[in-house]
């Protein structure tokens, strides 16, 4: 079975389960009324799916635009495709992935669900997982080992040893460049993708049988692969943020006004 986007199905379902338990549409939709903020940061009303696709392949616009304008020696361009790129990644970072894991952590501690106790040793049932979700087109979501391999010929052309790379900054306890640039970016994201559509469906089987226990087990199974997959995402984005702040790369400061040549036929 080849992997398709499950964002908007699980939205559908995980609607459901909150208009079981007495919320309405409006409250889906309801705002802070000091801030004015979104009360849920999962968007009900947007295609998720399509806003996913749609950043990624503005994600891949920038890594394209870096390419070209190192290819005409243009350093300028090539540090807007960069600043962008990091934009970008951060921006699926943020959404779906951390949105839905913050939304899941308060339903999992909301007391007025009743979630029925996992107990020792509770394990999702096999038949919620499918295991036969196996693959996903290389050819759509390939920008990554791009983005890699940006960050590793960056690296390597300023002499950043690898004693650099693997230190830890003492105040947070992560990597100063967010994360190991050997680690192979889209195994990683690819297997967590996966392991997130294989439980998107297995939440829909679980609550069509209206198994609570496995409901809850694998909500809270989705929840941790989201907050993975956007501590990983946040990860990369900080070495594309070094790569192109570090003065040892030397980039060129933009102008006041700077827009990105029109023959690169890139939108702003």
């Amino acid at each position: 079975m080849k992997f398709i986007l499950g964002f908007n199905k699980f939205k559908e379902y995980l609607a459901k389960l909150l208009l079981s338990h007495g919320l309405t549409d409006i409250d889906l939709s309801a705002s802070h009324k000091k801030t004015g903020f979104s009360v849920w940061h999962i968007n009900w009303r947007r295609d998720l799916n399509k806003d996913f696709k749609e950043d990624w392949d503005s994600l891949k616009r920038e890594i394209n635009l870096y390419d070209r304008a190192l290819l005409e020696k243009d350093r300028l361009a090539a540090k807007a495709g960069l600043m962008h790129a990091s934009i970008k990644i951060g921006d699926l970072a943020i959404s779906p992935f951390w949105s839905i894991s913050h939304d899941l952590t308060k339903i999992l501690n909301n007391k007025n669900y009743n979630w029925p106790s996992l107990g020792l040793g509770y394990a999702i049932p096999k038949k919620y997982l499918d295991e036969k979700i196996n693959e996903i087109d290389q050819k759509e979501w390939n920008d990554l080992a791009k983005i890699q391999k940006i960050l590793i010929d960056l690296v390597k052309s300023q002499g950043v040893t690898d004693e650099e790379l693997k230190r830890v900054d003492k105040r947070t306890g992560r990597l100063i460049w967010g994360i190991d640039l050997n680690v192979d970016f889209n195994k990683v994201f690819y297997e967590k993708l996966l392991a997130l559509q294989i439980a998107f469906e297995g939440y829909e089987k679980a609550f069509i049988q209206e198994d609570w226990r496995a409901v809850r087990a694998i909500l809270q199974r989705i929840r941790l692969i989201n907050f993975q997959l956007y501590k990983f995402l946040k990860a990369i984005r900080i070495a594309l943020r070094n790569a192109r702040t570090d003065e040892r790369f030397n980039w060129p400061s933009f102008p006041e006004d700077y827009k990105v040549p029109v023959h690169y036929n890139y939108k702003e």
